[in-house]
């Protein structure tokens, strides 16, 4: 991999950042020291119109990026506006979706929490093997390929179009060259590349009976993406949101895993040539004309979305309040099989309904929102441990919108005996994309954190025990369902 960029720089020296994210669209500038300058955030819904399908209206979704990055430009003046050299993408991945060769959205774009394409990845459970060590992903519908198979015979008669991720859409409509291509991260989340060597894979294609005429040209993480039409500014990095928060605090990632905290929960560490230990995913973290750097990732699907799960059942509680006092509340919560968005690693299972044990009629709202949190701290420490049998992790760094729950932190530092580093910069995706799309600069400074320190928690390591033997018991009767 290419070395990073040195040496001065003036401060009026100024890179985009734009994050497409599950909840919102965000624009960020920062200056040439990796300080934000300004920011705007446009709020965009996610729309659940059947039990299995998560997906955004596609010119609202285009519409609230154009939005904050105008408005994040406007803020500044017409000096600084001059001095923004370059642009850095990130999107969410394995969001997928449909468009013509005239740009206009053909479909909705189907989130990475949908699976309408469960029944073609059910059938192909025999190839599960070779589809993860050609792909580096376990067989799952979260994925994108199994969503372009249900788009190809929903647009069976709809003539010409483009498939891909949603970051090759967002090219295709925010350069002037309306670019068809897409970065090797967001690819690889299609689970159609081939991870080691970089290229549409024609037995992954086969397999989902994807057209590869339809797909995206592919390209490094860091290469010309284009230049942004309304704004004239080239688009230096495009990335998915996970492994940009990787770079978020790139002087501090040896001996460390990265947890991002949102709808859903990532475990990032990193990894060499050998492929991530079993259940857990391989990932590309940064590529250029050189080569690609690696990820070893852990997923756990029910994080912010499990206590929005629990909110929607007590609508008139305020579970995140509850949060507050976890810490000092003198409670013994249930426990809670979070499979909410299907168990992930390393276990990856469906059909698991989330529930609590003993049953919640038997606890306080306060007790079930101490429960579903603990359980993401215990579904995370699982696969910390699968982590841990790759490379030793010596510290842990946290992100994302949960990470601000101290109570979380404290008791991920418990259950796991590691320092917990909670950086002060926010939006992590933002700030990892920009110093990616500025050359990776060396100057830019560590960020501040505050440090949660492990303590003996003898009833927490006694309930995480129980938790893993229940979990245990529910998935054998899956099994033998």
């Amino acid at each position: 991999m290419a070395a990073r960029a040195s040496g001065y720089r003036s401060d009026m020296d100024y890179t985009l950042a734009i994050d497409q994210g599950t909840h919102a669209s965000r624009a960020l500038v920062f200056d040439a020291r990796g300080r934000v300058v300004t920011s705007h955030l446009v709020p965009v819904e996610l729309r659940r119109p059947r039990p299995e399908s998560a997906e955004y209206p596609a010119a609202p979704l285009l519409a609230s990026v154009r939005t904050a990055v105008a408005t994040a430009l406007g803020a500044l003046t017409s000096k600084q506006r001059d001095a923004v050299g370059r642009c850095g993408l990130c999107t969410q991945r394995s969001t997928v979706l449909a468009w013509g060769a005239d740009g206009r959205a053909r479909s909705a774009a189907l989130s990475w929490q949908d699976t309408r394409g469960e029944a073609l990845v059910a059938a192909l459970r025999p190839h599960a093997g070779a589809i993860q060590r050609l792909s580096g992903l376990p067989l799952s519908a979260h994925y994108g390929a199994s969503k372009l198979n249900w788009l190809q015979h929903t647009l069976a008669a709809e003539g010409d179009y483009h498939l891909g991720p949603l970051a090759a859409y967002l090219l295709c409509r925010l350069t002037r060259e309306s670019a068809h291509r897409v970065d090797h991260s967001n690819a690889q989340r299609l689970q159609l590349l081939d991870v080691r060597h970089c290229h549409w894979s024609p037995e992954l294609l086969d397999w989902f009976a994807v057209r590869r005429q339809r797909l995206p040209e592919l390209c490094p993480v860091i290469a010309d993406h284009g230049m942004l039409a309304e704004h004239g500014i080239p688009i230096s990095a495009v990335c998915g949101d996970q492994n940009a928060a990787w770079f978020a605090d790139p002087n501090a990632t040896q001996g460390t895993a990265l947890i991002n905290l949102g709808s859903g929960a990532f475990i990032l560490a990193a990894a060499g040539a050998e492929a991530a230990p079993a259940g857990l995913l391989t990932s590309i973290a940064v590529s250029d004309r050189h080569g690609c750097d690696y990820l070893s990732e852990a997923t756990v699907n029910g994080a912010a979305s499990a206590l929005q799960w629990l909110q929607q059942r007590y609508p008139s509680s305020d579970v995140f309040g509850h949060l507050s006092q976890w810490l000092t509340a003198d409670m013994t919560p249930p426990l809670f099989i979070n499979s909410v968005g299907g168990l992930g690693s390393p276990w990856w299972a469906t059909g698991l309904e989330p529930v609590f044990v003993p049953s919640a009629t038997e606890a306080s709202v306060a007790q079930l929102a101490v429960a579903v949190a603990e359980s993401i701290v215990f579904l995370l420490a699982s696969n910390l441990q699968r982590l841990q049998t790759q490379a030793p992790i010596e510290r842990l760094r946290v992100s994302g919108g949960l990470s601000r729950l101290d109570p979380l932190c404290q008791k991920l530092a418990d259950l796991s005996g590691l320092p917990v580093l909670r950086s002060h910069a926010k939006e992590a995706s933002a700030r990892g994309v920009a110093w990616l799309a500025a050359g990776r600069p060396a100057e830019w400074p560590a960020a501040d954190n505050d440090r949660f320190e492990a303590r003996e928690a003898p009833a927490l390591q006694a309930r995480y025990r129980r938790f893993r033997d229940h979990l245990q018991q529910q998935l054998d009767q899956l099994a033998h369902a």
